[in-house]
């Protein structure tokens, strides 16, 4: 049965830095061949180094994934080692969209799903239309909580 609903982190930040990143290599090769063009040409790493940081998002993005089927949220957050958390619907009890400003400007929130558990909480940052998000999950859990009563 596929997923209604798959949601991860943006790639927003990742694009816009790696652009940023390509034009700052270009800005050191043109340095190095302009003013420097007997410097050893390991130099240019320099202009290499920054494309850690959109490497780190776009890793950060592929990591973690929140999926809404059959009446149950998951959570898969990891890597190599993965760790997956499953919310019932029924359980929920709040669902909300938290934005900073930075988030507003880049057009993105943190969606925070909540069930009475302790442990219960779960939160997924930097989700491109968080509110349309958080907004089918709430129509799923009624969805969910009004079968069951029917029952």
């Amino acid at each position: 049965m596929p997923s209604e609903l798959v949601v991860r982190p943006t790639l927003k930040r990742a694009k816009f830095s790696a652009a940023v990143c390509v034009l700052f290599l270009i800005l050191v090769i043109w340095l190095w061949r302009k003013f420097a063009p007997d410097a050893a040409p390991w130099i240019v790493t320099v202009g290499v180094i920054p494309f850690l940081a959109p490497l780190l998002s776009w890793l950060d993005s592929t990591r973690t994934e929140l999926t809404l089927e059959g009446g149950v949220v998951r959570y898969r957050h990891g890597l190599v080692n993965h760790t997956t958390r499953a919310l019932d619907l029924k359980k929920l009890q709040d669902v909300r969209v938290e934005r900073s400003f930075t988030q507003r400007l880049w057009g993105v929130g943190t969606l925070v799903l909540e069930t009475a558990n302790e442990s219960g909480r779960i939160t997924v940052n930097d989700i491109d239309g968080a509110q349309r998000v958080a907004d089918r999950i709430m129509n799923a859990s009624r969805t969910e909580g009004n079968s069951t009563q029917n029952v």
